[in-house]
Order: C-alpha cells, then sequence, then structure tokens
C-alpha cells in the first residue's frame, strides 16, 4: 500500500461533492442521500462529528427535509446516528467490531473470487483492466471520492462477473460500516493487478492470498486509528 503524494489533488468538501453528483439524479433526496454518503465515506466528515442540517442543506443548496431524510436512510445503513437532543454525528466503530466486520469480509469476499475466477470470459477480462486503469488514473489524478467510485465500479463488475448478488450485498454494506475511517489510511495500488492475472489464469489462490493479507492490514489500521482518537479524546 502507498500513501498518496503531496502534490495530490485537494481534500473533497460537501461543495466539491455537491458539485459531482448534482443533476445525476432525478430528485434531490437521491442527490442529497448521495452526496452525504460520500461525504462520510471520503472524511468530510469524521467519526464521531456532528451533522449539522442548516450547514449541509445550505451547502447542497437544498431544504432541510431531504436532508433529514438522507441521514435517516444513512442510520439505517449504519453511517449516522441520532442522539437525543443532539441531533445526528457520524457513528463510530468498537475494537470489536471492526476485527468482526473484516473478519465477515475475508470469508465473503474469498468466496466471491473463487466465483469469479471460474466464471469470468476472456471477452470481460479487458474490461475489468479498464476498471483497474480507472482506478490508477483516479489515484494519481483525481479526488479521493472520484477513487473511491472507481473502486466501488470495479469490485461491482467483479462480483457481477461472479455472480454473487447476496454476497456483493453483504460486502458493500460491511465496506460502508467501515469507509468513514479509511481515508486516513494508505490507498492500495496494486490489489487489483492481482486479482486480474488470477483471473486470466483461472487461479484464485494469489488473489484470496492478496486479499487476506490486504484486509488484514487494512482491518488493523482502522483499528489503531481508533485507538488513536479515543487517546486524544481522553488527553482533551
Amino acid at each position: 500500500m502507498v500513501k498518496r503524494a503531496s502534490t495530490d489533488p485537494a481534500p473533497p468538501t460537501m461543495q466539491s461533492i455537491a458539485e459531482e453528483v448534482r443533476g445525476q439524479y432525478r430528485t434531490l433526496e437521491e442527490m442529497t442521500i448521495q452526496a452525504l454518503r460520500a461525504a462520510i465515506l471520503t472524511g468530510v466528515f469524521s467519526p464521531g462529528q456532528r451533522l449539522q442540517q442548516d450547514r449541509i442543506a445550505e451547502s447542497l443548496q437544498v431544504s432541510r427535509i431531504p436532508v433529514r431524510s438522507a441521514l435517516r436512510l444513512l442510520e439505517s445503513e449504519g453511517l449516522v446516528v441520532f442522539h437525543p437532543h443532539r441531533g445526528a454525528t457520524v457513528s463510530t466503530l468498537t475494537d470489536d467490531e471492526v476485527a468482526e466486520i473484516y473478519e465477515i469480509r475475508v470469508r465473503l469476499e474469498k468466496f466471491a473470487l473463487r466465483s469469479a475466477c471460474e466464471r469470468v470470459t476472456p471477452e470481460e477480462v479487458p474490461e475489468l483492466e479498464a476498471l483497474a486503469d480507472d482506478m490508477d488514473h483516479a489515484q494519481v489524478e483525481s479526488s479521493p471520492e472520484e477513487w473511491f467510485t472507481a473502486r466501488q465500479r470495479f469490485y461491482r463488475r467483479l462480483y457481477e462477473i461472479a455472480k454473487v448478488p447476496r454476497t456483493a450485498v453483504l460486502v458493500d454494506r460491511l465496506r460502508g460500516e467501515v469507509g468513514r475511517y479509511l481515508p486516513q489510511l494508505p490507498a492500495d495500488s496494486h490489489g487489483h493487478k492481482v486479482i486480474i492475472e488470477s483471473l486470466k489464469s483461472g487461479d484464485p489462490v494469489a488473489a484470496e492470498k492478496w486479499l487476506e493479507n490486504h484486509l488484514s492490514q487494512v482491518s488493523k489500521g482502522v483499528r489503531e486509528t481508533i485507538r488513536l482518537a479515543e487517546t486524544d479524546s481522553d488527553v482533551r
């Protein structure tokens, strides 16, 4: 895994995300949901941070009604928590919860990789290679939210090829639960290449080995991030 260079594009803001998603959705509520989800997953809002509805509505140029609806939906996804008399905050996770999430992900994603290796066709490999190139380009040239979107496209297409729709839904949900911690960690730059080579050879062993090691390292990084945040909070 490698860290983004200091010359990388500026980190995303609520305004930059709003500009990117505006016009892509049929309703203001759909646009607001996607913008808020992206803002949480790309680190615009940190774990535990209060989500002020008035300021969010102003940034998105909408009323508070779609903001409130979006926050309630994101609560059902585990990204937001509502507190009596305090409003909504970005949810946080415990060390044990993170460990459980990644243990489940290893099992689910190894199954998905094996299925993809068994079912991929020669015509589908170039499509995945193009999506992988988009990830590389976004990591170097684009904003974190664009890299996140490119990565999401790659894995969703991979799991479509694997024909494991229920597994894909579960993995998406688990990724979402930890996504708000990931902008604070180094980004992986070569894992998709290992996956593509396994698809070409029809042998998932190398990809499974990379996946298990990668998710183990990310799990450790997320848990360390949580511990540091708790220590910082105690000092304050």
